[in-house]
């Protein structure tokens, strides 16, 4: 009398034939069908698959266990025969996946992940995030002091672990919003794996939370003023300049700047692969950007302190207008007065670029390809003017088409 396995519904159940009647039960045990060896009897070789070896075991001693349980108390009836399986699979306990242990095996994975746009490993922050979310995780439920698995993530435990994040850390709704989305991308592979059936996750009320960041951009004047400063005694500070310049007058990110060299210059143009999004772009170089390259030989270092040193370096160039900021204080939305050298970071060159060319009337769709931007809505985010600034492009659209003189 043999006992088999085989997946339904995504969940391992014991199958046994006694005179002609067949006979199962669950093991509770969920897999994907196609992760399942219908012919080994076991979970396939797949590494994403948390424990697999030990349930595996699990599942040949159950077999075993059942053989001598059904030689030792040849059992007559159905329910006999369902008793004897219940006992060979309760005799020793599954090491069930769960979402604790699924979360840091996830989060193990991520190292050794190829980012299929790049062709690259995961960045140093995606890690990092699946990294904290397990924390988090194990520490929520530590706090609530209740179990917490697949079928809790709900609703109520959305509602109650972002609380729980902003009171504990004070996190930025931004902050709040990238560990939520992080969540859904573990509970999307959990389902894809057949390791849950849960909905609750999907809900439209279970989403990011996301508000626009109050950033910087300098002006033309401003860059060009930067650009002025003589440096020739403070090397340290003119490299992180001239980098930024980089970024003003091309639209590259700190990364991609520092990754150039000859072979990414061709006649008047930079051709090079973002290291983010794996887009390849062509950018025109400027004589201030082509003088940068040729000083530094196509090769600039990496610098840690590059966002200290900029700012510093605005400050010697006097951009220091009083600017007002509504930001994240400890979870609390506060209104504060900066310098606005006191704002600059590397980032801050690639949003001048986009909104100083986006001023110039150069097309949105020409800009985009520029900086590798693929949707409208990511794009504006890096448009940084006021309302009178909006204004006055309108104003000068009119003045070119001559409306102002028609009206009169």
């Amino acid at each position: 009398m043999n006992l088999n396995f085989q997946v339904r519904n995504n969940t391992i159940v014991a199958r046994i034939k006694h005179f002609n009647v067949e006979i199962q039960t669950s093991t509770g045990i969920k897999v994907k069908k196609e992760c399942w060896n219908i012919n080994a009897q076991q979970i396939k070789n797949i590494t994403s698959i948390v424990n697999r070896v030990d349930i595996n075991r699990y599942l040949l001693e159950s077999k075993e266990r059942f053989q001598r349980f059904y030689l030792e108390n040849q059992p007559r009836t159905k329910d006999e025969v369902r008793e004897l399986i219940k006992r060979a699979l309760s005799n020793e306990k599954a090491t069930r996946i769960d979402l604790l242990s699924f979360a840091k095996s996830f989060s193990d994975q991520q190292s050794k992940k190829i980012n299929p746009k790049t062709g690259k490993p995961l960045a140093k922050s995606t890690l990092s995030k699946f990294r904290l979310l397990h924390e988090h995780l194990s520490e929520f439920k530590n706090y609530c002091g209740k179990p917490l698995d697949f079928d809790n993530i709900d609703l109520d435990f959305y509602y109650n672990f972002l609380a729980y994040l902003k009171e504990k850390y004070q996190y930025s709704p931004n902050t709040l919003g990238k560990y939520i989305q992080a969540l859904k991308t573990l509970m999307n592979e959990a389902t894809e794996q057949g390791l849950t059936d849960s909905k609750g996750f999907k809900s439209n009320h279970f989403k990011r939370i996301s508000v626009d960041a109050e950033n910087i951009y300098l002006t033309d004047l401003e860059v060009r003023a930067i650009l002025a400063v003589d440096l020739s005694d403070k090397p340290h500070l003119e490299r992180s300049r001239d980098i930024f310049i980089v970024g003003c007058y091309t639209g590259l990110r700190y990364q991609d700047i520092i990754s150039l060299n000859r072979g990414s210059v061709s006649g008047n143009y930079i051709n090079t692969v973002q290291a983010k999004t794996g887009d390849r772009v062509t950018i025109p170089i400027l004589p201030q950007v082509l003088r940068i390259l040729e000083k530094y030989d196509y090769q600039f270092k990496s610098n840690a302190k590059i966002n200290k040193q900029l700012k510093e370096v605005c400050k010697i160039a006097k951009i220091d207008q009083v600017v007002r900021q509504k930001s994240y204080v400890k979870g609390v939305l506060v209104d504060q007065s900066f310098k606005k050298y006191e704002l600059v970071s590397s980032h801050a060159a690639r949003r001048s670029f986009a909104t100083n060319s986006y001023q110039k009337g150069i097309p949105t769709a020409t800009i985009m390809k520029i900086t590798g931007h693929r949707t409208e809505k990511s794009f504006y985010k890096y448009i940084k003017l006021d309302n009178k600034e909006h204004a006055d492009i309108l104003l000068k659209a009119w003045q070119s088409e001559s409306i102002l003189d028609i009206a009169k």
